[in-house]
């Protein structure tokens, strides 16, 4: 879907929005995503690398898309992408004050089908009670005053349902469990299923690598960077392996972070087995990343 699409280069979730947002992402939705505009915008990791990001072309005119209509991006309050990959299935929910009042809807529509190349049409109707923006894949909710959705045509319904309080969303259902573990707190946190199809890839760390079902992951940019990710396994005794093979292959390794300057960054590696899960930490100071970055231009 090109128009929903388009909203994965804009600026996600404050932790009250997003838990709005995300009770509009089907049972369906193999993954979700969300992110904290403020804490990404207010890290020192962004002042010091977001400046080249801003310069590419394609970022400021995601951004205009926005500025044009009123709506400074930094004041986005919440975006949360569900996806279903195997059918190309997506919803985007963007939460921001006045962002779903049918002339800053409209407008901001217009501005992606400009982008895209699209043709520029959306007026604001009505069906079944919901005001609405239809185009030729999908379809904007203008959920409120402060809240618009994008979906893809066949979650149309499903949208629609979730907005008026019936069916059920994922994270009380099939995403349950996994949006229970993760930091939805975090600068940008993830959860998802792992297809059969990707999971063989990670034959090359342990053949029990492979069995790999679930992934849920979240980045703090609050002192660097912090990474903690989760791999859900079948049973124990796979996870275990796993962990296992995972800090043999990074044992062999870990002397070359002294090269680099990146040693305290090593030592807080964390992998551990923990019943069915393979739990994977580490952190990096701005003085190691910034080190990093600037022996890398030289």
């Amino acid at each position: 879907m090109s128009l929903a699409l388009s909203v994965l280069v804009l600026p996600a979730c404050k932790s009250g929005a997003n838990a709005e947002a995300v009770k509009l992402i089907p049972d369906e939705a193999e993954m979700i995503i969300g992110m904290n505009p403020k804490a990404i915008s207010e890290s020192e990791l962004y002042k010091a690398f977001g400046s080249e990001m801003e310069k590419e072309s394609d970022f400021k005119e995601a951004m205009s898309a926005f500025k044009d209509c009123g709506l400074e991006p930094k004041n986005i309050e919440a975006v949360v992408v569900g996806v279903k990959a195997s059918s190309e299935d997506f919803v985007a929910i963007v939460g921001a004050e006045g962002i779903g009042k049918d002339e800053t809807a409209s407008c901001i529509i217009k501005n992606i089908q400009k982008m895209n190349g699209d043709e520029q049409v959306a007026d604001v109707t009505k069906d079944s009670g919901h005001k609405i923006i239809q185009f030729t894949d999908g379809r904007a909710f203008l959920v409120n005053d402060n809240m618009l959705a994008l979906a893809t045509t066949s979650w149309e319904d499903k949208i629609g349902e979730l907005i008026d309080g019936k069916g059920t969303p994922a994270i009380d259902n099939g995403k349950k469990d996994l949006y229970g573990k993760v930091d939805t707190k975090a600068a940008v946190w993830f959860l998802a299923d792992v297809p059969s199809e990707m999971a063989g890839g990670a034959a090359m760390l342990a053949p029990e690598a492979t069995k790999v079902k679930t992934v849920i992951g979240s980045l703090d940019f609050s002192k660097g960077l912090a990474v903690d990710m989760v791999a859900g396994f079948g049973s124990a005794e796979d996870a275990k392996a796993v962990a296992d093979a995972a800090q043999k292959q990074f044992d062999e390794v870990k002397g070359m972070a002294a090269l680099i300057g990146m040693s305290a960054a090593a030592e807080s590696v964390k992998i551990e087995a923990a019943g069915s899960d393979v739990k994977v930490a580490a952190s990096a100071s701005m003085e190691e990343i910034t080190a990093l970055q600037k022996m890398g231009s030289e």
